[in-house]
């Protein structure tokens, strides 16, 4: 019973990675993620972000939007390094990480301005 109850206590240090690490990567404003490069076509870009252009429409899939799918799948397959608490916990914090910015920065549709 206890260690069930000390693998459980990993997801807080491990939620808490989570969202330091991708407020130091992936906040709009991050030293960071300016210097990473952007990996895209006409398009579509899959790098340092996940964005598709469609009909003068921006689609961006955001760090949380896909972590919070993840997680979801997470309880229900288990596969390799999905099983690990720890996953799990950094994938929370990257949930949490990107439902605390502004409103404005989790728009997932918006016009493409460029």
């Amino acid at each position: 019973m206890i260690n069930i109850d000390m693998e459980y206590l990993s997801i807080i240090p491990a939620t808490a990675l989570g969202y330091l690490t991708f407020r130091a990567t992936a906040h709009p404003t991050s030293r960071i993620r300016k210097r990473l490069p952007n990996i895209k076509t006409k398009r579509v870009q899959v790098f340092p972000v996940v964005r598709f252009k469609v009909f003068g429409r921006v689609i961006h899939l955001h760090h949380w939007f896909g972590f919070s799918i993840i997680l979801i799948l997470s309880f229900f397959i288990s596969v390799g390094v999905l099983d690990f608490i720890v996953t799990k916990g950094i994938l929370l914090g990257g949930i949490i990480h990107g439902l605390t910015l502004p409103k404005e920065h989790r728009r997932i549709i918006y016009k493409d301005f460029s």
